[in-house]
Protein backbone atom coordinates (compact mmCIF):
# COMPACT_ATOMS: atom_id res chain seq x y z
CA UNK A 1 0.00 0.00 0.00
CA UNK A 2 1.57 3.31 -0.98
CA UNK A 3 1.94 5.77 1.78
CA UNK A 4 -0.30 9.25 1.57
CA UNK A 5 0.93 12.28 2.35
CA UNK A 6 -0.76 13.91 5.55
CA UNK A 7 -1.11 17.52 3.55
CA UNK A 8 -3.88 18.90 6.25
CA UNK A 9 -0.94 18.73 8.90
CA UNK A 10 1.67 20.90 6.83
CA UNK A 11 1.04 24.78 5.07
CA UNK A 12 3.31 25.36 2.01
CA UNK A 13 6.10 28.17 3.09
CA UNK A 14 5.86 30.54 0.18
CA UNK A 15 9.68 31.68 0.96
CA UNK A 16 12.71 29.45 -0.59
CA UNK A 17 14.49 29.98 2.64
CA UNK A 18 14.22 29.01 6.37
CA UNK A 19 16.16 29.38 9.46
CA UNK A 20 15.79 27.04 12.19
CA UNK A 21 17.03 28.38 15.50
CA UNK A 22 18.04 25.51 18.16
CA UNK A 23 19.13 23.22 16.24
CA UNK A 24 20.68 19.81 17.70
CA UNK A 25 23.31 17.98 15.96
CA UNK A 26 26.34 16.08 16.57
CA UNK A 27 27.21 15.28 20.23
CA UNK A 28 24.98 17.51 22.20
CA UNK A 29 25.92 20.46 20.23
CA UNK A 30 23.05 23.52 18.78
CA UNK A 31 23.10 26.35 16.38
CA UNK A 32 20.91 27.45 13.38
CA UNK A 33 20.49 25.87 10.47
CA UNK A 34 19.88 27.68 7.62
CA UNK A 35 17.98 25.52 4.37
CA UNK A 36 17.30 27.27 1.31
CA UNK A 37 16.82 26.28 -2.20
CA UNK A 38 18.92 26.73 -5.17
CA UNK A 39 17.50 26.77 -8.70
CA UNK A 40 19.12 26.89 -11.88
CA UNK A 41 19.65 25.11 -15.42
CA UNK A 42 19.88 22.15 -13.91
CA UNK A 43 16.97 21.94 -11.75
CA UNK A 44 16.70 22.85 -8.25
CA UNK A 45 18.22 21.25 -4.98
CA UNK A 46 18.17 22.01 -1.74
CA UNK A 47 20.83 23.75 0.18
CA UNK A 48 21.92 23.73 4.00
CA UNK A 49 24.21 25.18 6.65
CA UNK A 50 25.08 24.84 10.10
CA UNK A 51 25.80 28.21 11.47
CA UNK A 52 27.07 27.14 15.66
CA UNK A 53 28.80 29.47 18.35
CA UNK A 54 32.38 27.99 17.02
CA UNK A 55 31.47 29.51 13.23
CA UNK A 56 29.97 27.77 9.90
CA UNK A 57 29.79 24.75 8.52
CA UNK A 58 30.40 23.78 4.93
CA UNK A 59 27.08 24.49 3.19
CA UNK A 60 25.80 20.97 2.17
CA UNK A 61 24.17 20.02 -1.18
CA UNK A 62 21.44 17.81 -1.95
CA UNK A 63 20.58 16.10 -5.34
CA UNK A 64 19.10 18.18 -8.17
CA UNK A 65 14.95 17.68 -8.70
CA UNK A 66 12.97 18.94 -10.61
CA UNK A 67 10.93 21.17 -7.93
CA UNK A 68 11.54 21.57 -4.31
CA UNK A 69 8.78 23.07 -1.91
CA UNK A 70 9.71 23.71 1.93
CA UNK A 71 6.42 22.84 3.82
CA UNK A 72 5.75 23.52 7.88
CA UNK A 73 3.88 21.53 10.35
CA UNK A 74 1.13 23.28 11.69
CA UNK A 75 1.60 21.67 15.36
CA UNK A 76 4.79 21.15 15.98
CA UNK A 77 6.25 23.96 13.65
CA UNK A 78 8.61 21.62 12.56
CA UNK A 79 10.03 21.98 8.87
CA UNK A 80 9.53 19.08 5.63
CA UNK A 81 11.44 19.38 2.57
CA UNK A 82 9.62 18.15 -0.69
CA UNK A 83 11.56 17.42 -3.52
CA UNK A 84 9.61 16.35 -6.62
CA UNK A 85 11.23 14.39 -9.68
CA UNK A 86 10.46 11.87 -12.45
CA UNK A 87 9.32 8.92 -9.89
CA UNK A 88 7.41 11.33 -7.53
CA UNK A 89 8.12 13.20 -4.09
CA UNK A 90 10.64 12.28 -1.65
CA UNK A 91 9.92 14.45 2.00
CA UNK A 92 13.08 15.29 4.15
CA UNK A 93 13.23 16.48 7.60
CA UNK A 94 15.60 18.60 8.86
CA UNK A 95 18.71 16.40 8.93
CA UNK A 96 18.43 15.52 5.22
CA UNK A 97 19.28 11.57 6.00
CA UNK A 98 16.73 9.42 4.87
CA UNK A 99 12.80 10.43 3.33
CA UNK A 100 9.92 8.86 2.76
CA UNK A 101 8.63 8.74 -0.98
CA UNK A 102 5.27 9.13 -2.72
CA UNK A 103 4.52 7.59 -5.84
CA UNK A 104 1.89 7.12 -8.52
CA UNK A 105 -1.73 8.33 -7.45
CA UNK A 106 -0.59 10.13 -4.35
CA UNK A 107 2.02 11.97 -6.52
CA UNK A 108 -0.95 13.69 -8.38
CA UNK A 109 -2.80 14.04 -4.81
CA UNK A 110 0.44 16.13 -3.63
CA UNK A 111 0.42 17.93 -6.63
CA UNK A 112 -2.69 18.85 -7.00
CA UNK A 113 -2.69 20.14 -3.26
CA UNK A 114 0.53 22.55 -3.81
CA UNK A 115 -1.35 23.86 -7.06
CA UNK A 116 -4.03 24.94 -4.47
CA UNK A 117 -1.45 25.93 -1.67
CA UNK A 118 0.23 28.20 -4.07
CA UNK A 119 -2.74 30.26 -4.83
Amino acid sequence: MPKALATAQYDLVKASRVRIADHQFGYNQQGTLDVWIESNDRGERFLSQIIAQEGSFPVRHEVYTNKCYILREKATGHYGFLDKNERGFWLHSKTFSGAETFVGQESVKIQTWLTESAS
